[in-house]
């Protein structure tokens, strides 16, 4: 089972998941009436729950995003990233049970329906998100490639 501690495994799924929240998140930050309009179609929650769910989720998914990329606080990030995964799972797995044929609001402008194909595509990213939070590797990140050059100078060494 060495490729469960395969650091290079680990930087490939955080680069995956880190940039799809990423992507996700930065239109809703900048369209969050969009977002909101998403979140309504679900039919499942009041107008202050969507306000605020509108309003702070693309923030809390850019910053979980930007912590797996970076390599900061991996084991949060990860855990943050598989509560919102659960929370998205659990929405689509209602709507497709409810029958409603809605866009998942997940990227804006890019239509993306609630259907069980879509609900295994997040299942994997959970399974990516669980693997990181398991078995976290962090060897790799921009604060070790950061910190290394600073060592190194401070003992007298090349930094190149």
């Amino acid at each position: 089972m060495k490729i469960l501690y395969n650091g290079y495994l680990h930087l490939i799924i955080r680069l995956l998941i880190g940039a799809l929240f990423i992507y996700s998140a930065a239109p809703h930050i900048i369209n969050t009436m969009g977002l909101a309009s998403s979140i309504y179609n679900y039919r499942l929650f009041p107008a202050p729950i969507i306000g605020l769910s509108a309003a702070f989720v693309p923030w809390i998914s850019l910053l979980a995003g930007l912590s797996l990329i970076l390599g900061v606080k991996v084991k949060a990030a990860s855990f943050i990233v598989s509560v919102l995964l659960v929370i998205f799972i659990s929405l689509a797995v209602s709507s497709v049970i409810r029958g409603l044929d809605i866009d998942c609001g997940c990227f804006n402008g890019i239509e993306r329906r609630t259907t069980w194909p879509t609900i295994l595509e997040d299942f994997g990213m959970l399974a990516g998100a669980f693997f990181i939070f398991f078995f976290d590797q962090t060897r790799i990140s921009l604060v070790s490639l950061i910190k290394k050059p600073a060592f190194h100078h401070a003992h007298g060494e090349s930094a190149l």
